[in-house]
């Protein structure tokens, strides 16, 4: 078993009722990394649900999270033979960290798509650079030791600070860090982290900052294959401390696995 596996093990107490042991690794700075958390809360969903896959899922971040013991709360809101809805909470001593819907259903790993956007032009993996820019700005933080960043040669200029980007673009590759045991058990319930393990995309016109998630929804696409995930994220408007993020994520195979969009502040 992977650390990410243990890390986002749930334990059910009762009825809609589940604890988990959430990892100091998945920090950034004092809080614990959003996709982290969504990664849980995906784990105790789908512990309720007869389908295996989370294909929609919707969270507003209330409070950071912190190491330790915390309680979720489930409610599933629509059983069916497509689609079941969960709702889950997320709380730590009594006070609620993140609440949201999670539709579940069953994809098809064998399925063809009758239509898909080509890939973005993203170079192989070996031609991008290892590189995380929230790395070392604070003896908190485990989380770049998580997950395996290679950033695409333009990208890494600019998140290195050498070439500003003139647009809110990164591109390149992740997956779970080798140190941990590299691929987890399923590649599927890796995804919710995988939509929200990389910089901020404002951090190509600045130096890194807290950029703080207020919302974000996330849609699996595709079942992945194991092994590193390809990204593009963007944003389209960077306003009045305000910014929207796209990320979207293709497996080895080239196919869609992943789309997120979030809401999040600018930090300060």
């Amino acid at each position: 078993m992977t650390r990410f596996d243990s890390a986002t093990a749930v334990t059910r107490t009762g009825d809609g009722h589940y604890t988990a042991e959430l990892d100091p690794g998945y920090l950034i700075g004092s809080a614990l990394n959003g996709g982290y958390l969504m990664a849980v809360l995906q784990r105790a969903a789908l512990a309720e649900s007869t389908h295996p896959h989370a294909v929609s899922s919707s969270y507003h971040f209330l409070r950071p999270g912190a190491p330790g013991p915390a309680d979720i709360e489930l409610a599933v809101r629509k059983t069916g033979r497509t689609v079941t809805t969960v709702q889950v909470t997320l709380s730590q001593a009594g006070k609620e960290l993140v609440t949201g819907l999670v539709a579940t259903a069953t994809l098809d790993p064998a399925a063809t798509p009758r239509h898909e956007t080509a890939r973005a032009d993203i170079p192989p993996i070996e031609r991008c650079h290892r590189f995380d820019p929230r790395a070392d700005r604070s003896a908190d933080m485990g989380f770049p030791d998580r997950v395996d960043q290679f950033y695409a040669p333009r990208t890494y200029a600019a998140l290195s600070g050498s070439d500003p980007a003139a647009e809110p673009e990164i591109t390149g590759h992740l997956a779970p860090s080798e140190a941990d045991g590299g691929a987890v058990e399923d590649p599927s319930l890796f995804l919710p982290l995988a939509v929200d393990a990389l910089p901020p995309v404002v951090t190509v016109l600045d130096s890194w900052r807290w950029a703080p998630t207020v919302e974000l929804t996330w849609h699996m696409r595709a079942v992945p294959e194991p092994g590193p995930l390809a990204f593009r994220s963007r944003a389209d408007l960077v306003s009045d401390g305000w910014f929207d993020e796209t990320v979207d994520l293709w497996d080895v195979k080239g196919r869609l696995v992943a789309q997120s969009r979030q809401l999040a502040r600018i930090g300060r």
